[in-house]
């Protein structure tokens, strides 16, 4: 015939049987082991019963780090390094009654690994825009500049030749020399009376607030030009 067996002596065959199959465990580890949980450590005891540890790992998302900017307009935003998330385990104990009875008890975090954030540069110049041609530029400075005029020909390259300084290609029209210290090479310009250029190339002359404007002309037109003031808008912010 067979008998009902109440709460208290399933748990207690349950022991039995784990006696002869492996080192002795507490009641709470062999119920959670058949639900599959991750256990931390052993049960520790606590009033008429035991409590069991489970835990879940949990990323933890990376923390943002602006950093302002002059090499950037006001509204745009650069990412300069990703971050990484980081991990968080949760661990929740649970107490175990004598009667076999669970009940979750209050949850702990435990940091793993901390996250590594993710680096923003943040715009602060203002910009200004310019139509010329039937074309909008974006400008953030205007300078006025003492302006020259040089070309291809030995006499005004020496024996370096007809090259940019910052790239070393063919220098021609749209390329200028400029003072690096006062505009940086490879800064994109808009010049009055000559249109869009790349500052480009440098000179032993152009120092401080000059700059020398590239033509594909002969000797006599370039020096025609003469010396004029120019006004030099800078097309995109400058580093700083």
């Amino acid at each position: 015939m067979l008998h009902r067996l109440s709460g208290a002596g399933v748990l207690l065959l349950l022991v039995a049987a784990a006696t002869f199959i492996q080192p002795p465990r507490s009641v709470s580890q062999l119920v959670f082991a058949q639900l599959r949980l991750p256990v931390r450590g052993p049960a520790q005891p606590k009033g008429n019963g035991v409590v069991l540890f489970t835990r879940s790992i949990h990323k933890v998302p990376p923390p943002v780090v602006q950093q302002k900017t002059k090499s950037l307009y006001k509204g745009q935003r650069k990412v300069v390094s990703p971050g990484t998330p980081g991990t968080v385990a949760v661990e929740r104990p649970v107490h175990i009654a004598a009667d076999g009875l669970a009940r979750a008890l209050s949850s702990q975090r435990v940091p793993l690994t901390p996250p590594k954030p993710t680096k923003i540069l943040v715009g602060t110049t203002q910009p200004h825009y310019l139509m010329r041609g039937g074309v909008l530029y974006r400008y953030s400075r205007r300078l006025t500049l003492v302006a020259t005029a040089y070309n291809a020909s030995w006499e005004q390259n020496g024996p370096w030749g007809a090259t940019a300084r910052l790239n070393g290609v063919e220098l021609t029209h749209g390329m200028v020399a400029v003072d690096p210290t006062v505009i940086p090479l490879g800064t994109r310009l808009y010049v009055e009376g000559y249109g869009p250029a790349l500052a480009a190339d440098t000179g032993s002359a152009i120092v401080g607030n000059r700059i020398d404007l590239f033509y594909n002309l002969d000797n006599q037109q370039t020096s025609a030009f003469g010396i004029q003031k120019v006004d030099v808008y800078i097309l995109g912010p400058q580093s700083g």
